[in-house]
């Protein structure tokens, strides 16, 4: 009984073509790689060098390939078949390896599939072409997801710095902060005016943290009923 091969195993043959000079056989690897564990950032890295190494092609042919995968793109995001806009956009990528239709239906395919490291990386490369709001706070969120809580809030800065009124981006801004709180070992002060120890991943909801603020209005009000 042959043994079934693991996403391991094909790296490595697919690493070993790259080696041969056989490039269109290492591509055809990777993409069974990324056929296995769509969020392979290995076999995606490794895509995206080979596709910087071969220039795109501008061919009528391959313009008109590129014009039916594009639209097969919007048909299986009509669907929400996440997956396939994801294959489909890589092959518009094949063509045109700076595509920024493709780039956006892959950030916003992998984001509404949950490959959220998947988001991250192609992230980097929307970035070199010009983000928008709503690309950043799917970016913020993708790494508050993966708990990556100081580029979370940087990027929703970044958001809050282009409208200051998103609520989304000010939502996980505030998260990412107190995430990160309760993933470590913290002393909060409490409204009693007492520090206490609070472990990792206590609920942030059954925590009441006093500001300044608040201790003044206590003070003014006790004040007033002497």
């Amino acid at each position: 009984m042959q043994k079934e091969e693991t996403e391991s195993d094909i790296l490595v043959r697919a690493q070993k073509a790259i080696d041969d000079g056989d490039v269109i056989y290492a591509k055809f690897l990777y993409r069974e790689s990324l056929a296995i564990n769509p969020q392979d950032i290995t076999a995606r890295t490794a895509m995206h060098e080979l596709r910087k190494k071969i220039p795109a092609s501008i061919s009528v042919f391959d313009r008109i390939r590129f014009i039916f995968s594009a639209i097969k793109l919007l048909i299986c995001k009509a669907k929400k078949s996440y997956d396939q806009v994801i294959n489909v956009a890589e092959n518009l990528l094949d063509i045109n390896p700076s595509s920024e239709f493709a780039l956006r239906n892959i950030l916003y395919a992998a984001y509404g599939a949950g490959y959220h490291k998947l988001v991250i990386f192609v992230s980097q490369k929307v970035m070199e072409i010009g983000v928008e709001l709503e690309d950043l706070v799917v970016i913020a969120q993708s790494y508050l997801n993966e708990k990556i809580f100081d580029q979370a809030a940087k990027v929703a800065k970044e958001a809050i710095e282009l409208d200051p009124s998103s609520e989304e981006a000010r939502d996980i801004l505030w998260k990412s902060s107190v995430e990160k709180h309760m993933n470590s070992d913290v002393a909060l002060v409490t409204a009693d005016g007492n520090k206490r120890f609070v472990p990792p991943k206590v609920d942030a909801e059954k925590i009441f943290i006093a500001s300044h603020s608040f201790h003044e209005e206590q003070e003014k009000r006790n004040g007033g009923k002497r």
